[in-house]
């Protein structure tokens, strides 16, 4: 569930919204979907990182706008039957919300500079009961120059269970390592057939801003 504070905005912007926005209360599970939350761990958790991120982004962002993209995420929610279906769909929610202006406000932000000629950014929110939402982005500005247009740019987000300041985040062939150095410090590392942008690499030192 979500805290009191993040729950209170929630309710003030969303008289009429579904109650699944705001958090999952698992006394009053309904729908299929519902049970199926309720009855895992680890989508609880994801239930508590996207209310906190959303909460985040109505305060931050476009909130008709935000809310909009909710009711249409709510609506996909729903419409699962199964555990992996509500995960994947609460996986791109979130990274959809850490990217926001008030996603980015509540995460913990970093920074690299590569000599590969990628400049890169990892926002980190959580964890929570274990698991930490995460946002990579990158941009490569090849021999040409930025005034050329040679410049590309990707991004990878998800969910991944942190044990020990270890994780990782896999996707197809591609694999994204998350390594907490220090407090102040994350080494990305990358392996596998990524397909990013031409050029671009998500691995490096990222730093707190």
């Amino acid at each position: 569930m979500i805290s009191n504070a993040a729950l209170t905005i929630l309710m003030s912007n969303l008289l009429a919204f579904p109650a699944i926005a705001a958090g999952i209360d698992c006394t009053k599970a309904a729908s299929t979907s519902d049970h199926l939350i309720c009855a895992d761990q680890s989508l609880r958790a994801r239930d508590a990182i996207m209310g906190d991120l959303y909460a985040a982004a109505i305060k931050g962002d476009d909130a008709g706008k935000i809310k909009q993209q909710q009711q249409r995420w709510v609506k996909s929610l729903q419409s699962c039957a199964d555990a992996a279906c509500i995960r994947t769909t609460y996986d791109d929610r979130i990274g959809n919300l850490l990217a926001s202006k008030g996603g980015q406000s509540v995460s913990t932000n970093f920074s690299a500079e590569n000599a590969n000629g990628n400049e890169g950014n990892l926002s980190i929110f959580g964890p929570v009961d274990g698991l930490a939402a995460v946002f990579v982005t990158s941009t490569f500005v090849g021999p040409g120059g930025a005034d050329a247009g040679d410049v590309n740019a990707d991004n990878v987000s998800g969910v991944i269970p942190l044990k020990d300041g270890h994780g990782k985040l896999s996707a197809d062939n591609c694999s994204i390592g998350f390594d907490r150095l220090n407090a102040r410090t994350w080494r990305v590392s990358q392996s596998g057939a990524c397909q990013f942008a031409n050029g671009v690499a998500m691995q490096g030192t990222y730093r707190r801003q």
